[in-house]
């Protein structure tokens, strides 16, 4: 008989974040609608999945690094149509540097993030 594989992170991807000590802004719980637009994103290692509601009034980025090693996310390659644009943490953990167009956002080891901007 073989191991069961671990619970992938892309499960988490239906469920909204909670951001610490507050309920969800509208804008937030938009993205997590029946009728938002989710787009899976190639990220490199790092998986990536981009949550915009029907109105595409903003957006709800997820970030997962699934290695044992920290990993860092170009936004303004990754998304380009969202660069200049500022980015609002939501949850989970990272850190930020500047990247030659706009932001990397470095995720810890089997770190996750969830980020959020508007239009």
């Amino acid at each position: 008989m073989s191991p069961l594989a671990p619970t992938s992170p892309r499960a988490a991807w239906d469920r909204m974040p909670a951001p610490d000590g507050c309920a969800p802004a509208p804008r937030i719980a938009a993205a997590f609608a029946e009728d938002a637009v989710v787009r899976p994103l190639e990220a490199g290692a790092v998986e990536a999945v981009l949550r915009e509601p029907a109105d595409r009034s903003g957006a709800v980025l997820g970030l997962h690094n699934p290695s044992a090693v920290e990993a860092r996310v170009d936004l303004g390659a990754l998304l380009p149509e969202l660069a200049g644009r500022t980015w609002h943490f939501v949850s989970g953990s990272m850190h930020t540097s500047a990247a030659p167009g706009g932001l990397y956002v470095h995720l810890p080891a089997s770190g996750q993030v969830w980020l959020s901007v508007t239009s």
